[in-house]
């Protein structure tokens, strides 16, 4: 979806920057700038990818995975931060097609990961992440630090419950529940 701005509803400083995009506009629509490859003309260069909540527990979804190019990212590094599948077996077969497809793939478990409720073994969510990371070892992604071409990559698998919080609580200042 193209959104369409008009450029008399902007501030000064606004018209200013846009001019620089005038050039983009096409009936008073601004298009998206088009995602430059980060890697060097010569060919040389670490290119990094980040996803999450892939959910291919729907077909759609893991049909999307299947679709990506098993040569063009052969090179690649993808941190694929949580949400991947509530599934196991859905779990594995996704993270063995990125593997297929880039050279580097680190994981990060989401709360969807380590869910429970369509598994046919009865087990609990810590065992379930157990079981993950095992499998991750196995199909060679990465869950631990690492150094890749002078780039440090370090998943941190930090989950926050409210009885980790210590401080005290902001006084004079009107915050909505989060129900609202």
């Amino acid at each position: 979806m193209i959104s369409c701005l008009s450029l008399s509803s902007y501030s000064f400083c606004e018209k200013i920057a846009l001019k620089k995009y005038r050039r983009c506009v096409k009936r008073g629509c601004i298009k998206r700038p088009q995602v430059v490859s980060g890697a060097k003309k010569d060919g040389f260069g670490l290119r990094v990818f980040v996803l999450s909540d892939l959910h291919t527990d729907y077909p759609e979804n893991m049909a999307w995975v299947r679709s990506l190019s098993t040569k063009r990212h052969e090179k690649d590094v993808l941190l694929v931060a949580g949400d991947v599948a509530e599934m196991y077996d859905n779990f594995i077969l996704t993270m063995s097609l990125l593997k297929e497809r880039f050279e580097y793939v680190f994981f990060v478990p989401g709360n969807h990961d380590l869910w429970c409720r369509w598994e046919t073994e009865d087990f609990d969510s810590l065992e379930k992440l157990n079981k993950l990371l095992d499998a991750c070892k196995q199909l060679g992604v990465e869950t631990n630090p690492a150094v890749i071409d002078g780039l440090g990559i370090i998943p941190l698998f930090s989950w926050y419950h409210e009885s980790f919080d210590r401080e005290d609580d902001i006084v004079g200042v009107r915050i909505p529940s989060l129900d609202m």
